[in-house]
């Protein structure tokens, strides 16, 4: 058996098995099963050193190698004056599942903000990079200006098509990854992707009806000086910064120590490698700020030159985010390390017109054979594994999605006349069992599939406007 497992898992093993012929004997072979299971956590997804996903370093790995911050009295002092700091510059949004409640700040405004002095007092290795008005930038300049003159660009009508895509391009990206100013801060805000957006409307829409759920959540606005963290090299945060990113956390998010979360910026998940997201261990709960930091790293790392190709958007926003996690009920076969894979709908919504435009499996079989059998990385073991289960998980899947499309498109045109949202969006829903979740939104033209459900002729692309109100315009 365990020749069997290491020729599955390991595609660069002598006769490695063929992902057809091995979810056959899988899908027959309950005890096999199991094994392949227990084998690919033992061997591949819990182990150290093991091979990274296609995210590389994941943000469990990360954080516990940063573990112990052993911080001496006077710096757990100072980083306490700093929290109280951020969060009275922390709005919060909560959704219990029923209620919708916005608070505006936690905390009141200190009389007294804490000084560069007051951490140059400290130890070198001790002093936090970020206070209610300390910010640690790579560079001290102001960037507003340049991406003011980028979209000056982008939206000039005498300039070609092309040149007004390319700056276009780079006033995105550099509104993803520049230091950040005042002004910047308030452009983040100006993203209707943000569930800060979407959330309010969707939670008032489902108001009295029982079809559809929403995961209970809280969305705070990060403050500009801890958010500006993720626009450095992560590594290079010390012990008295994390320290700092993780009780802001705690006392924002009023956590629960044996509590399991689910979590995401306004813009991202980062599920793909799914121990991003999900945080059950008491240890680990007591992490989430740097979780929820690491994350935000990793999608400004996305816009940047490095990545090919660099995507902007995933990091555009100001909002970090915990959700209740729903547990899988059904004990389903799991890919992205540790995602159940359960049956999810993307709708295609006109909020204008009320109108559902369309329905496509969000895990389409085209789409998600591509990724786990042909691309550059399908060798790896966490591929192959994710290739096999989902061979496995599709007739099922399909028939489950094909056999509730129906219901679940009827719901959603109940539910549309009530959503206060402007333009076309995609809405995400995920069934476990019986239950059905309202989990995701964003502008329809952004959102994969958007071209194969759609109509060309019902398509209307957002209007987008970056530029906020500044005072004394």
């Amino acid at each position: 058996m365990t020749g069997f497992l290491d020729r599955l898992l390991h595609a660069d093993k002598p006769q490695p098995l063929d992902v057809d012929t091995a979810a056959a004997m899988l899908s027959t072979t309950p005890g096999l099963l199991r094994e392949f299971e227990r084998s690919y956590h033992a061997n591949v997804l819990d182990r150290k050193n093991a091979p990274t996903g296609p995210l590389g370093p994941d943000a469990k790995t990360v954080v516990e190698s940063r573990s112990g911050h052993g911080l001496s009295d006077e710096a757990l002092a100072l980083d306490a004056r700093i929290v109280r700091e951020l969060l009275s510059d922390t709005g919060v949004i909560r959704f219990d599942g029923e209620r919708l409640t916005t608070i505006p700040a936690l905390a009141p405004v200190p009389e007294k903000y804490v000084t560069e002095s007051d951490v140059n007092a400290l130890q070198t290795g001790e002093r936090p990079q970020l206070a209610g008005e300390l910010i640690h930038r790579q560079i001290d300049a102001v960037n507003y200006p340049l991406l003011l003159d980028m979209w000056r660009r982008a939206t000039d009508p005498k300039r070609s098509a092309r040149r007004r895509r390319e700056a276009y391009g780079m006033f995105r990206t550099g509104l993803d990854l520049l230091d950040l100013d005042p002004v910047m801060y308030r452009m983040l805000d100006l993203n209707p992707a943000g569930m800060g957006h979407w959330l309010p409307a969707l939670a008032k829409a489902n108001e009295g009806k029982t079809f559809f759920r929403i995961p209970r959540t809280v969305i705070a606005k990060a403050p500009l000086t801890l958010l500006q963290l993720s626009r450095v090299e992560y590594g290079s945060l010390t012990a008295a910064t994390l320290d700092v990113v993780d009780r802001w956390a705690q006392a924002t998010f009023g956590l629960d120590p044996d509590g399991s979360y689910f979590l995401k910026t306004g813009t991202y998940s980062s599920k793909y490698d799914y121990r991003n997201a999900h945080v059950a261990d008491p240890h680990e709960v007591l992490q989430i700020g740097e979780y929820l930091l690491y994350i935000q790293s990793q999608a400004v790392e996305m816009a940047g030159p490095l990545n090919r190709p660099a995507m902007y958007g995933v990091s555009t926003t100001n909002e970090f985010v915990v959700r209740e996690y729903i547990p899988d009920r059904l004990g389903l076969p799991t890919i992205y390390m540790g995602l159940p894979l359960r049956c999810e709908y993307r709708c295609f919504i006109d909020c204008d017109t009320k109108e559902l435009l369309g329905v496509h499996p969000y895990w389409d079989p085209k789409v998600m054979n591509d990724r786990f059998r042909n691309h550059a990385d399908r060798t790896n073991p966490h591929m192959r594994h994710d290739a096999v289960t989902y061979t496995m998980r599709e007739p099922s899947l399909m028939r489950e999605y094909g056999e509730s499309r129906d219901l679940v498109a009827a719901h959603v045109r109940k539910l549309l006349p009530g959503l206060d949202l402007a333009g076309q969006w995609s809405l995400d829903i995920m069934r476990d069992g019986d239950d059905y979740w309202l989990i995701d939104m964003a502008p329809a033209e952004r959102s994969t599939f958007y071209e194969q459900t759609v109509p060309k002729a019902q398509r209307r692309p957002m209007v987008e406007n970056w530029i906020p109100e500044l005072e004394g315009e």
